[in-house]
């Protein structure tokens, strides 16, 4: 990126807001946030334990796959050697190649075996590691998301021309009739009429709702 494209870049970035201008509510957040990072990094941690220590469990199946490689290559050494003796040779080394097939089984037996512990361990493990994170979702990342979403629009909003009115107005729908009431005994008429302070502190509502400090 040129100099000159990052200077905007930087501009969007700086103008999006993550956390509330609350002290309490900010803190909430940053405690929320990284209650969530570490479920995150714990769920990652057990299913790459758990992934390790289900794959281990192939080695039954290696031992299997080698002990078979070998068979076979003894009863196969063993036949193509008796099976040059002239007259008997076939005869006598039809056993062992029928052993050495028997060998090429505990190798597909091995080999399945391996295959079926790394799909247990590849299941079990995202299992492990996804299930957090789907909790997490609804939970914490879509309201996130939503209070990004929200304040970076109300602060955007406070410094567009009619912006106080229009946060004056999402007052009047979002916050308490006690909140109102404090700002005017009659705020809805008070905005209707443009009253400056009504309409001021009818919009600073707006934005101590959407955790954004006046400006």
């Amino acid at each position: 990126m040129s100099a000159a494209g990052l200077l905007p870049f930087c501009r969007k970035v700086g103008a999006v807001q993550i956390y509330s201008s609350s002290p309490f509510q900010r803190t909430w957040q940053v405690l929320i946030d990284l209650f969530a990072i570490a479920a995150i990094a714990v769920a990652w941690f057990f299913s790459r334990a758990t992934f390790d220590a289900i794959s281990n469990l192939a080695v039954f199946g290696r031992g299997m796959e080698d002990a078979g490689s070998q068979f076979q290559s003894t009863m196969t050494d063993a036949a193509e050697g008796i099976g040059g003796v002239p007259l008997i040779g076939d005869q006598a080394s039809a056993p062992f190649l029928s052993a050495a097939e028997a060998g090429g089984i505990l190798i597909t037996a091995g080999q399945d075996q391996q295959d079926s512990v790394a799909q247990a361990a590849a299941v079990i493990g995202w299992a492990i590691l996804l299930l957090p994170i789907l909790i997490l979702i609804p939970m914490w990342l879509i309201p996130r998301v939503r209070f990004v979403v929200r304040s970076t629009r109300t602060r955007r909003l406070q410094r567009e021309d009619g912006g106080r009115e229009l946060l004056a107005l999402r007052a009047l729908v979002l916050a308490n009739p006690s909140q109102l009431r404090k700002v005017s005994p009659d705020p809805v008429r008070a905005w209707r009429e443009g009253d400056p302070a009504a309409v001021d502190g009818l919009a600073r509502l707006a934005l101590k709702h959407a955790g954004v400090k006046a400006g």
